[in-house]
């Protein structure tokens, strides 16, 4: 953690902004990747509804 007074260099910022970046990505894709998943079993399960708690967890 930085100090009051101390800055990060330009490289650092885009460094971190391509890491944060990066995240967002795999979480995004985590995120349809579990719905698919979570898609199909109830489709082989043959009752497609989805309960508040489901949709909570999905984010």
């Amino acid at each position: 953690m930085l100090g009051r007074h101390q800055q990060t260099s330009c490289k650092e910022r885009t460094l971190v902004t391509q890491e944060w970046k990066k995240l967002r990505v795999w979480h995004q894709s985590e995120k349809r990747r579990l719905k698919r998943a979570m898609n199909k079993r109830f489709r082989r399960d043959g009752k497609f509804k989805l309960t508040g708690s489901q949709l909570s967890m999905l984010g």
